[in-house]
């Protein structure tokens, strides 16, 4: 899996707009689609990809889902803690040899998981000259909160790190999701993310993430919850070691101490995270060109739980199909194609989830267009 090059553009592309998406964040040396290093340059953008930005979930009842950051495994960093599509930074120091963040280690492994939905979804969005991009999403669900989200957008086309960079989703009913993301100097970035609902702060996040040329180090405050404190440093081209610490105000049982590794080349992927809370381990590894399969396990120390995940991603220009079966029994499968070739501007995306255990089966279907 190698990365695209060629010139920078002045206009987002179609396959673009769909990664702005909430919750987006700074990667400084991985792969955004495969988690597997590449060399950091200013004209090597990241392979775009047609995918449909339906995110509705099903939460298995009892369970510890993807979205439980931190609640399993060793902290924040844990392998379940959810998929993020994230950017490369182009506007790191010349020659930097940077691993990335901390926070995004499992990546390689993390990417081939499903991100499974339930119900209908419709969406559109625009672009305007003027680095706005305007967004409508309708959704139906028979297990999620659906209705009519209306998504602005800001980011500056003229950079190629697209900074600043504003996002803001707003629902009738009052519930709003809001990140800003900037970049104070050359090698730091800042973002805020707030959730309100019920005219009030549902959730509060600040990040600050500082790039160096062999090593990364992140701050992450979410409310009065917990602050987390990671440092990722690069010791040869295929191997970094980290350390993370996280405190918990309210739960101080909660806070954890841990450390990381990652042994990385072109086909694969070896990361690991042990704490004082828990086990994270995941593996990953290129196939074909087209195939890429991998393995996570999570342990849980303080709730004494454990999960095996087996998970495969196969893709082409046109479409991807991903699948994952875990040992508590869940079943997921998704399908995102463009419709009518790369360059349309018409996606769709087929969604499958089996609970085993509670013998339930959620089916999604979600199509976006784009407006250029």
């Amino acid at each position: 899996m190698e990365p695209s090059k060629g010139p920078k553009k002045s206009s987002l592309s179609f396959s673009n707009l769909f990664k702005l998406s909430l919750f987006n964040t700074i990667f400084a040396k991985d792969e955004p689609d495969s988690g597997f290093p590449v060399q950091v340059e200013a004209s090597a953008p990241p392979t775009p990809k047609t995918e449909c930005d339906c995110k509705v979930t099903e939460p298995p009842k009892g369970k510890c889902t993807v979205g439980d950051r931190g609640k399993t495994g060793a902290g924040v960093t844990g392998s379940r803690a959810g998929r993020v599509c994230e950017k490369k930074s182009d506007d790191l120091p010349e020659g930097a040899n940077n691993p990335g963040l901390l926070r995004y280690i499992h990546n390689a492994a993390r990417y081939r998981l499903p991100q499974c939905f339930e119900g209908g979804c419709v969406s559109v969005k625009q672009s305007a000259k003027n680095n706005w991009i305007f967004g409508h999403s309708l959704s139906f669900s028979s297990v999620s909160p659906g209705g009519y989200k209306l998504l602005i957008s800001y980011a500056d086309k003229t950079k190629h790190t697209a900074m600043p960079y504003f996002v803001m989703e707003a629902a009738p009913g009052g519930q709003m999701s809001c990140e800003m993301r900037v970049g104070p100097t050359r090698g730091t970035r800042a973002t805020v993310v707030a959730q309100i609902a019920d005219a009030d702060f549902y959730s509060f996040e600040s990040i600050l993430d500082v790039y160096f040329n062999t090593f990364t180090a992140s701050i992450i405050a979410v409310n009065r919850d917990f602050i987390a404190v990671h440092y990722l440093q690069a010791l040869t081209e295929k191997l970094s070691l980290g350390a993370e610490i996280v405190a918990r105000g309210h739960v101080a049982e909660l806070s954890s101490a841990s450390g990381a590794a990652r042994w990385v080349n072109s086909d694969h992927s070896l990361s690991a995270t042990l704490g004082n809370r828990g086990l994270d381990l995941c593996y990953a590894k290129v196939i074909r060109p087209y195939l890429t399969v991998a393995a996570m396990l999570e342990v849980g120390f303080a709730i004494r739980r454990a999960v095996a995940t087996l998970a495969y991603e196969w893709h082409t220009d046109e479409w991807t199909a991903r699948g994952s079966v875990d040992s508590d029994g869940l079943v997921g499968a998704t399908l995102q194609r463009a419709l009518g070739g790369k360059n349309t501007n018409l996606a769709c995306a087929i969604s499958a989830l089996l609970n085993h255990p509670n013998d339930k089966f959620r089916l999604g279907f979600g199509v976006t267009a784009s407006i250029l």
